[in-house]
């Protein structure tokens, strides 16, 4: 057995009880298990899951990345389909999945404050749809019209018969329906709203502060292999050779690889001696003709920019020249920031 680093062996133990430790030690052998939406309970329209303890299984087709997108997006769906939101869990497509049912959930990616802003208006008639087929399985069941019921958190009411049933109790007829055209739902007005844009505690939050969440980076599989990667720190630069000699024979170490013309990579039996031999590889970089570019350059080219014919203002409102020579107290100051790219806490990686 492979030695066990701290995380791994916290996803793979259980809580104490009763003055012991359980441990599981087959440490997502088989990840497809955890990653994929595997739940059979029955699907109403494409977006929502429902069980017969009245669980509401919200599909989720962003990736969370600390940003809030897993439960803000459950929220739009929650509030459209009128669920009991204590009783709110979520569930991964995978990208196989989607393509398999002809893209049903649509874009899959994340990136640009997309996740929310490019999403909410369809996951919301998704949460629509399903709250419409439910109740419809609900009137079936009474032979009333649909229009003489209500619905919230999840309990479906015929005021005139004193009559009550809940998701979970028709959720298997909803399921039978045709789905309705979501572009046909009435979405209720924001102003009413009980729990989207609501503060309320993130789905994922306890998961990940307990070890229990899994990440890309937890999956293993039988063979598997790691590989750290560099490019040419100098963008536009060229990648004109390395010594593999120097590594080659180091502990764990696969294979040390030229990517591309910009890249290389060394593949090991784990990241960490995959990383150690990267570091001790002698590369030979090409910085081509950015190698004497720095912050200070990109700052003054940048300044340079804003005087230069031609220039680009990404927003304009209102007359601010105008307005500053009118103003009688004038306050003046610069503010810049640091051409960067994103700096993420966790290891950059892909599965």
């Amino acid at each position: 057995m492979a030695p066990l680093s701290r995380r791994r062996f916290m996803l793979g133990t259980s809580a104490m009880a009763g003055g012991g430790l359980a441990l599981g030690m087959n440490l997502f052998a088989n990840p497809e298990a955890k990653a994929q939406a595997t739940d059979t309970s029955p699907e109403v329209g494409i977006w929502v899951l429902v069980k017969p303890d009245d669980t509401c299984v919200i599909r989720i087709v962003r990736s969370e990345m600390g940003q809030g997108t897993r439960t803000g997006l459950a929220q739009l769906v929650a509030e459209e389909l009128e669920c009991d939101w204590r009783k709110v869990t979520t569930e991964s497509p995978t990208p196989g999945q989607n393509l398999k049912r002809k893209r049903a959930w649509g874009d899959m990616s994340t990136g640009g404050s997309r996740g929310i802003r490019m999403s909410h208006d369809y996951v919301r008639r998704g949460g629509a749809v399903a709250r419409t087929m439910l109740m419809q399985a609900a009137a079936n069941e009474w032979s009333v019209a649909v229009s003489e019921l209500t619905v919230a958190n999840s309990v479906i009411t015929h005021a005139a018969s004193g009559r009550k049933t809940t998701y979970g109790k028709v959720a298997a007829a909803a399921a039978k329906l045709p789905v309705p055209d979501a572009k046909s739902m009435v979405l209720k007005d924001p102003r009413t709203w009980k729990i989207a844009g609501k503060s309320i505690r993130r789905l994922d939050t306890s998961d990940k502060l307990n070890g229990k969440k899994i990440y890309g980076i937890d999956v293993k599989l039988d063979g598997m292999l790691c590989a750290a990667v560099m490019d040419c720190p100098v963008f536009g630069g060229k990648l004109v050779s390395f010594d593999d000699s120097k590594v080659k024979t180091l502990r764990g170490v696969k294979s040390v690889v030229r990517v591309d013309a910009t890249t290389v990579a060394v593949v090991a039996d784990t990241w960490w001696r995959a990383k150690n031999a990267l570091a001790q590889l002698p590369i030979v970089w090409d910085e081509g003709p950015n190698a004497k570019v720095n912050s200070a350059s990109i700052a003054a080219h940048l300044k340079e920019g804003l005087t230069a014919p031609g220039n680009y203002a990404g927003r304009k409102e209102g007359d601010a020249i105008t307005a500053v020579a009118n103003a009688v107290k004038k306050v003046e100051a610069t503010y810049s920031t640091p051409f960067l790219a994103h700096a993420p806490m966790e290891p950059m990686n892909c599965t």
